[in-house]
């Protein structure tokens, strides 16, 4: 062996210090091997895998070699075992979450859940120190979730944050999907009450609905209404998403009512597809007049004016418009403070990237709540998007969620997820009395065109009467009214009808096919009865080209096809059965139906129940919803708001024709037209 260096420092005298060439060249070989590098007078290793497999094994087999010395820095590297709890408490109104220690907060927070989420062993902090977090393990398939949220609620925190703040309605989720996951997750008070307020809803409702709205409240709908109530206590969204006759109508209007009385004043907004515009005035109207309602309509100047008189005006509770308005007025809206913005039909907006989609998005609201009865038809990605609208960033970005949701994997988590945040109840589940019979009245807007020709007429038959009333010829004003009825409802049903060279639609036909559309989504199987044959071609033709299947019976129906068409929609062949109501009215069983449409009121009740026990009768197994189509602001709504003395004249007017007419008084005829 050769003297390493002669007179090295704190030997003793005469004393040399050998050098052991083999044993230096299998530390060189070791250290190599190791990736280190000689730089200088020194061997370095720089990358942090390196140092982590050096620090964790390297030593140990080093050891096997020579005697190690190591200094306290080189100690602070090595690896620490690593667990924590999760811990949420609120604070300014967010939610706040850490991973705490036995010692206290974890350092670094970011890093080491994007090292959870990796899978990783092992991670290394900024101050050097390396931590073994194979114990947190359990918590990589939430970490993502969080990291998403984190980059949505608290995008400028650093890499060295120790805690990350969320929006407060993430706790009705987060803390519950953390637990579930096998994760220790600490709440404090504030947070679980936030928890558990989506489930105080009866409460909120008796308390807080006026109690002549109440009175009219099933109770499933008192806990939709208080559940609403719920989420703007929390400011949080919702999805109400109901199976279709349950009344989701009238639990947003008392919704919107107890928030009035708890809270005073503050603008909502409504916004439905164009044909249920006036079926929501009218529900309105039915169930709290209290509320003050704005409807937007009409060109953009005369909407532009009614927007800013509605801003300027502190009495008006809520703004009514429709999806093809939101999108041309969004940029008059958006300035606009708002309690609740409501979306009908929301599936209007399950294409993310529509612009209607984009526009309500744009709407200010301390509540964001979409209402529909398929809230997702095709793929989970319209799920998504109503979410979007609802709560955004709840459910991360589109690409994250279809990744991970988009192939029907994890179907429980996901309802897990997003069960604080829809509600859905079904007839059965909530109706004792089955099958049950569900009955309404949507309203339709005549169409620009539609509504030329009806007023154009009005006015013409109105000067007729008129004339005749003023010459005190009341049977000859009792002749003209058959005459008069017969003409308008056709152009309530379709001015085509009256005026074969008619080139527009009608608003009645439009709110029919939407209609049909929603049906069908939610599976339903539908009787549509009209009183003019020609109406249910139209109908049939417009369905057909729409992709719907339709039967179809009239009066030229021979007896035998009657029966057979009967057999062939019961057994499940079409989805539409266009009927005319006096040739198929009474003597059908249809029980494979559960909806039933009346396109054109009738104004005989005992007629019209007929014609609904097609299919709501012994043999039917579900609930049955009837819908009756009012054209808005015509003869058809003069009647049904009518008394039942009124409606027991037009009963006789409309079906007796001339020898019943002598009971019309000149009172009568001047309410119906004038």
């Amino acid at each position: 062996m050769a003297p390493i260096r002669e007179h090295a420092t704190g030997l003793p005298p005469g004393k040399l210090l050998l050098r052991d060439g083999r044993a230096e060249s299998a530390l060189l070989d070791f250290f190599s091997d190791a990736g280190f590098v000689v730089r200088g007078q020194k061997i370095l290793l720089r990358r942090a895998k390196d140092i982590l497999a050096f620090c964790t094994l390297g030593v140990q087999e080093l050891g096997k070699l020579c005697q190690v010395y190591a200094s306290t820095s080189f100690e602070r590297i090595k690896p620490r075992r690593f667990t924590a709890r999760a811990s949420f408490h609120m604070r300014d109104g967010r939610l706040v979450f850490t991973l705490l220690e036995e010692s206290g907060q974890a350092p670094e927070i970011f890093p080491l859940l994007t090292a959870i989420r990796d899978r990783q062993h092992y991670v290394r902090l900024k101050t050097g120190e390396f931590l073994d977090i194979r114990d947190m393990a359990a918590l990589a398939p939430i970490a993502q979730e969080l990291l998403d949220a984190a980059a949505m609620d608290d995008p400028h925190q650093g890499e060295d944050a120790r805690e990350i703040h969320f929006t407060a309605y993430r706790s009705a989720y987060m803390v519950s999907m953390l637990r579930l996951a096998g994760i220790p997750a600490e709440a404090d008070e504030k947070v679980e009450q936030a928890m558990g307020a989506l489930t105080d809803a009866v409460s909120q409702a008796e308390q807080y609905v006026p109690s002549r709205l109440l009175k009219k409240l099933v109770p499933y709908q008192r806990r939709g209404a208080g559940w609403l109530l719920s989420l703007y206590e929390a400011h949080m969204g919702g999805i109400l998403a109901d199976e279709m006759g349950l009344g989701k109508t009238v639990q947003v209007i008392a919704a919107l009512s107890a928030a009035k009385k708890k809270n005073g004043r503050q603008k909502s907004i409504i916004v439905t597809p164009t044909s249920l515009v006036y079926h929501w005035l009218a529900e309105f109207k039915r169930f709290d007049e209290s509320l003050i309602v704005r409807l937007v309509g009409g060109q953009r100047e005369e909407r532009r004016q009614t927007i800013e008189s509605i801003k300027a005006d502190d009495q008006v509770d809520v703004i009514l418009t429709s999806y093809p308005l939101l999108r041309r007025d969004i940029d008059l809206f958006r300035d606009l403070p708002l309690r609740f913005a409501i979306l009908d039909e929301a599936q209007f907006v399950k294409n993310a990237q529509s612009l209607g989609a984009t526009a309500a998005k744009e709407l200010s609201a301390q509540v964001r709540v979409a209402l529909t009865g398929t809230p997702m038809e095709n793929h989970t990605g319209e799920l998504w998007s109503i979410f979007d609208f609802a709560l955004p960033g709840y459910l991360g970005t589109q690409a994250t969620f279809l990744r991970r949701y988009g192939g029907g994997e994890r179907m429980q988590e996901l309802q897990e997820r997003i069960r604080p945040f829809l509600m859905r109840r079904l007839k059965k589940e909530v109706l004792s009395d089955l099958p049950h019979k569900n009955e309404q009245s949507l309203y339709a807007a005549m169409t620009p065109e539609q509504a030329a020709v009806y007023n154009q007429l009005l006015g013409t038959l109105r000067a007729h009467v008129d004339e005749a009333l003023k010459q005190g010829a009341l049977p000859k004003a009792r002749m003209q009214v058959l005459s008069v009825l017969l003409k308008l409802r056709q152009v309530c049903c379709h001015p085509k009808l009256f005026l074969p060279d008619y080139e527009g639609t009608s608003g009645k036909l439009e709110l029919l096919v939407q209609t049909v559309h929603s049906a069908l989504a939610e599976k339903k199987r539908m009787l549509v009865f009209s009183q003019f044959v020609g109406m249910l071609q139209i109908i049939r033709k417009r369905l057909n080209r729409e992709g719907v299947r339709t039967l179809y019976l009239d009066g030229e129906t021979k007896p035998g096809l009657r029966q057979e068409l009967c057999d062939r929609f019961n057994g499940g062949e079409g989805q539409v059965f266009l009927i005319s109501l006096k040739a198929g009215g009474t003597g059908l069983n249809l029980t494979g139906a559960n909806l039933v449409i009346h396109y054109d009121p009738w104004w005989n009740p005992a007629t019209e129940d007929q014609a609904t026990d097609r299919a709501h009768r012994i043999g039917q197994t579900r609930d049955v919803d009837v819908l009756r189509l009012i054209a808005k602001d015509t003869i058809e709504e003069k009647v049904t708001d009518l008394s039942k003395r009124k409606r027991a004249i037009f009963d006789q007017v409309v079906l007796a024709g001339e020898t019943a007419l002598s009971s019309l008084t000149e009172e009568d005829i001047r309410a119906l037209f004038f």
